[in-house]
């Protein structure tokens, strides 16, 4: 069975997700970082992403990053922009890149 979903509908599934998942995760700031880390996570695995406040650069791990593309179907400079606007969103600051 296939259903159509607009894009309007597909973002706000999308940004549920990424709320969800930013629940779900350690916060941690300091000087001008911000860092979402895995509370169950193995100390050499446990960033998932991390945000540069200087040079405004966000890091997405590539599981994850694999998944938002697996999940909902947008391709990858689609998924990198998505994130992007949603951090900037969340944490009000300027994404200028995502890795």
């Amino acid at each position: 069975m296939k259903y159509i979903i607009t894009e309007s509908k597909l973002d706000m599934l999308m940004t549920d997700y990424l709320n969800t998942w930013v629940g779900s995760r350690r916060l941690i700031e300091f000087d001008r970082f911000i860092v979402l880390e895995d509370p169950n996570g193995e100390p050499e695995n446990e960033v998932d992403m991390e945000y540069d406040g200087e040079d405004g650069r966000l890091w997405v791990r590539q599981e994850l990053f694999d998944t938002l593309v697996d999940l909902f179907g947008k391709d990858e400079n689609e998924t990198l922009e998505f994130i992007g606007k949603f951090f900037e969103y969340k944490f009000g600051v300027k994404v200028n890149k995502v890795d």
